[in-house]
């Protein structure tokens, strides 16, 4: 078991270790937009890597997708670092119960047809963008190498649901990437506020099913339409699939004190 201490991580030299923060721009993730001038949206990428997971050779890594840039929530304008800043994601991981490495793309759900969107995070793509992650940190640590990947987790909050739920259908095809790469090493998906249609509750749970030694945690908040969607989903899950009850890596957690803005600010670090 990994067991946080207070002691702060050092340098040979008696230099504390700082976190590595870097930005760049994804060569794999682009996408087309739905409007008139057709214009090619680029994926920019935020990756924090915490202290204790500075100069590991194998490294776990979370991939969170932010949901719609909308007024009900703290305005992220697709920027990744103010996705960081506004859910407090990095201080997250910098108490996380072992050390995680962090990359926040950019997802222009209000302004690109969401099945460009599907298409761009599909398995292959996932795979690819990963390994782009990892350069990314070997370049931006002053070792130069490039980590391994131990544990993939995936998050997503709200609309991220239109990444989750292609992803969760690619896996119960058994389409060869998501049995390669970084797609082989998921060890977890955590779903906040997705489910707004029964088609995301079923996915969720067929995708638990699938890979029975992974964990799944759906985060509901206290109302609205995902722990609605879930209870119905709940209600007919027997009739649908044949099961009684959910699968037993499947976790579902209701914050019934919280709204659906809060929930990938107080509770991303209690499950991966």
């Amino acid at each position: 078991m990994y067991l946080r201490t207070q002691e702060e991580p050092r340098l040979g030299l008696g230099q504390p270790i700082q976190p590595l923060r870097t930005t760049f721009t994804s060569d794999v993730i682009v996408y087309k937009d739905k409007d008139g001038d057709d214009k090619c949206r680029l994926t920019k990428c935020s990756v924090y890597v915490p202290k204790l997971a500075r100069y590991l050779q194998t490294v776990d890594l979370l991939v969170f997708f932010h949901g719609h840039d909308i007024d009900d929530c703290k305005r992220h304008r697709f920027d990744p670092e103010l996705v960081i800043k506004n859910f407090r994601l990095d201080d997250q991981m910098d108490t996380a119960a072992r050390p995680v490495a962090l990359a926040v793309p950019s997802v222009f759900w209000n302004v690109s047809d969401s099945r460009n969107i599907r298409s761009a995070w599909s398995a292959a793509y996932m795979n690819a963008f990963v390994e782009e992650v990892l350069i990314q940190i070997g370049k931006a640590s002053s070792s130069g190498g490039r980590p391994n990947l131990g544990r993939l987790i995936l998050a997503g909050h709200s609309g991220a649901y239109d990444i989750l739920t292609p992803l969760a259908d690619q896996f119960d095809c058994g389409m060869s990437d998501t049995k390669k790469g970084a797609m082989a090493k998921l060890g977890a998906v955590v779903a906040m506020d997705t489910t707004y249609g029964l088609q995301h509750a079923k996915a969720l749970e067929k995708w638990a099913r699938n890979l029975p030694g992974r964990r799944f945690t759906l985060v509901l908040s206290g109302g609205g339409t995902p722990p609605y969607i879930w209870k119905l989903w709940d209600g007919m899950r027997k009739k649908a699939t044949g099961f009684p009850v959910r699968p037993g890596n499947l976790d579902v957690q209701q914050m019934s004190k919280d709204g659906h803005c809060a929930l990938p600010g107080k509770y991303l670090n209690y499950f991966i």
